[in-house]
């Protein structure tokens, strides 16, 4: 795919190198900036010190943002990346732009665009590349760079950055990701912090993932990303971070299998210390309705006063949403609570019998009165007494207490004494002046 770059029509010459390298690597590219000699009459450029020899006056470009996204079929990765450089000096600047390809990159997908027009370049050989660095580092500029010698490069020239101006930059590469104890690897080099004298106001990465075989586990290591996944062929993995100086590479691990259940051991140890281990387990996505185990669920709503309005109109949302989706053959029970508690049903009903009647319910619900939690939890608790199922109990409350027992060590204590064994007690707070701490005990002691 051709991406496009829009640049001024300027004059001078900028080098963009492309370093390909193996290990730790910057893959955000970095842009050094050094004054334009014009070959213009000074006058037609006034300010610009078109005498003065090659210089920096800064280190490096602010990046303005950073977007990649990334498809990964069947271990081959296609990156695409676009990032904005912004010129805060008062002169026209010529610069370096260097974008470091991790090790088994496809050179010859690399694309870049000016004004419509591919950019000439060349491959240099490892030789020539050190030739390049070193004189980046003898002309007093960072020598982290020296990480890059060895390695080679692609060369291409583009127009310089005007005072106040931005440069946009568009690439786009192939890579064969390897497999390592059944997981395979994909690294995007974000770190910055020796390179970028601002935090970056916008970093986002993409990742989908196509796999002919069933996907298992997928986790990054490196940073909290959000992970979706569709069915048991494909995976969606996002990032955002703003005002953000990256301090590691982005990191995503995956396997594959046609296991029912994925099972992948890494391990790492250096000299006498004990070391690590990784252990992923992860059964299917897709799985057979004839396979899905029968559950017991009670749903427990908090209907006081102070869930009044939109609060109490997203908690009846999710009670719908849950009993709408339920499989035939499992039971259920809601529980209200305000000052008083109220069920929906006696006992445990089959899903396919009571849905309708605890539809209408949940719309019959107004918030008024207290809020009597301890009691909610017990009646709950009780409704799963006998139940050889999985159960869970699922909890929407503000998580205010205000009648009957009310300190929340008391109700905790209380759940965990009245809570059948196997029960799993999911916790959700409606609202913004959530007691978290009550809910987070009740879920953490409740294996929720």
């Amino acid at each position: 795919m051709q991406r496009t770059l829009r640049f001024l029509p300027l004059i001078a010459v900028i080098t963009v190198a492309l370093l390909a390298t193996a290990t730790r690597v910057h893959g955000d590219g970095i842009v050094i900036p050094c004054p334009v000699p014009l070959p213009q009459p000074q006058e037609d450029f006034p300010g610009h010190p078109s005498s003065e020899p090659f210089r920096c006056t800064e280190p490096y470009f602010p990046i303005k943002y950073h977007r990649v996204e990334v498809t990964i079929r069947d271990q081959v990765a296609e990156v695409q990346v676009d990032q904005a450089f912004e010129n805060p000096g008062d002169t026209m600047l010529e610069a370096t732009y260097i974008f470091p390809l991790p090790e088994n990159a496809a050179i010859s997908d690399f694309t870049m665009l000016v004004d419509g027009e591919q950019l000439e370049g060349r491959l240099l050989d490892r030789d020539e590349a050190r030739g390049i660095y070193e004189e980046i580092v003898r002309s007093q500029r960072d020598p982290a760079l020296l990480e890059y010698v060895d390695r080679g490069v692609f060369q291409a020239s583009v127009f310089p950055i005007p005072a106040g101006g931005e440069r946009r930059v568009q690439i786009s590469y192939t890579q064969l990701l390897g497999r390592e104890n059944g997981l395979v690897r994909f690294r995007y080099p974000l770190s910055t912090e020796k390179f970028s004298p601002l935090p970056i106001p916008e970093v986002t990465i993409t990742v989908d993932v196509e796999s002919t075989q069933p996907i298992r586990s997928v986790y990054s290591p490196s940073h909290d990303a959000a992970i979706t996944r569709a069915d048991d062929q494909h995976a969606n993995v996002s990032l955002e971070l703003f005002d953000t100086t990256p301090r590691s590479d982005f990191e995503l691990l995956y396997s594959t299998s046609e296991d029912e259940i994925g099972l992948n051991l890494t391990t790492y140890r250096t000299g006498d210390d004990a070391g690590y281990f990784l252990l992923l387990v992860s059964p299917s996505v897709e799985v057979a309705a004839q396979d899905i185990a029968a559950k017991d669920v009670v749903l427990v709503l908090d209907t006081s006063g102070s869930m009044a309005n939109r609060k109490l109109a997203q908690a009846q949302d999710a009670a719908r949403y849950i009993v709408e989706r339920l499989n035939p053959n499992d039971r259920f029970n809601i529980v209200a609570f305000h000052s008083t508690v109220h069920v929906a049903h006696e006992g445990l009903q089959r899903a396919d019998e009571g849905g309708p009647a605890s539809l209408d319910f949940i719309d019959g619900l107004q918030a008024n009165g207290s809020t009597n939690i301890h009691d909610a939890l017990l009646t709950a608790l009780g409704l799963l007494s006998d139940s050889e199922r999985p159960s869970l109990l699922i909890f929407l409350t503000d998580g205010l207490p205000t009648v009957g027992i009310t300190e929340p060590a008391e109700i905790v204590s209380a759940a965990a004494a009245a809570a059948p064994a196997g029960v799993r007690l999911f916790t959700f707070g409606v609202g913004y002046d959530v007691n978290t701490l009550l809910l987070d005990e009740l879920a953490q002691d409740n294996r929720g």
